[in-house]
C-alpha cells in the first residue's frame, strides 16, 4: 500500500504489472528500472493503472478496455501522461 497527501491508496484488486508483462510494451516508459510501480485493474470496460514512483507521486489513470486490447495487438506504444 502507498500514501498520497494523507490518504491511503486502496490497491485491492489491482495486480502488479510485472517486467514480463505485455503492458509494459504498450507503455515502455514505464519500468522499474526507473523505480516505478505500475499497478492493474481489469474491469469489462475500463483498465484502471496506478503509477507510483514514490509516496509523493502516484496517479491513477483508467482507460477504456477496447483501447489497451487494441494497443496490444497492434503494438501501439500509449503515454501515462
Amino acid at each position: 500500500m502507498a500514501e498520497e497527501s494523507n490518504k491511503t491508496i486502496n490497491l485491492e484488486g489491482f495486480s502488479r504489472i510485472e517486467r514480463d508483462d505485455r503492458l509494459l510494451d504498450v507503455f515502455p516508459k514505464e519500468s522499474i528500472e526507473k523505480g516505478i510501480e505500475l499497478w492493474e485493474k481489469w474491469t469489462d470496460t475500463e483498465v484502471e493503472i496506478i503509477r507510483i514512483h514514490d509516496t509523493q507521486n502516484i496517479t491513477k489513470y483508467v482507460f477504456l478496455r477496447e483501447r489497451i486490447e487494441n494497443a496490444l495487438r497492434g503494438n501501439i506504444i500509449l503515454s501515462l501522461e
